[in-house]
């Protein structure tokens, strides 16, 4: 038996290694399987879905007035923003090494 092993070495390691990489493949990279499916619609919706939901649903009937934007009081208003003045660029790539460029 150890023989065996010592002489197909290399052979037993790449049948581990194929075998670790087509776990990892398939584990990671397939898609839902038909039982995830029939368990995430056979749970019931919680109620903080169902208190969030009626509350997405109501939002979408609110009618804004924009009659706002014409008013006199809106138009008088003054806007005080700085303008913030243009900098220099610092180094096209700041983590390359002092020097290389």
């Amino acid at each position: 038996m150890m023989r065996f092993l010592t002489q197909n070495k290399t052979s037993i390691i790449a049948a581990v290694v194929l075998a670790i990489v087509l776990y990892g493949y398939f584990a990671f990279f397939r898609g839902p399987s038909a039982t995830d499916i029939l368990v995430l619609e056979d749970t019931p919706a919680s109620e903080a879905s169902q208190t969030l939901l009626a509350t997405i649903n109501s939002l979408n009937t609110i009618k804004l007035d924009d009659s706002i934007f014409s008013d006199p009081v809106f138009l008088s208003l003054t806007n005080f923003g700085v303008q913030i003045p243009a900098e220099p660029v610092g180094r096209r790539n700041p983590f390359a090494p002092v020097g290389s460029q």
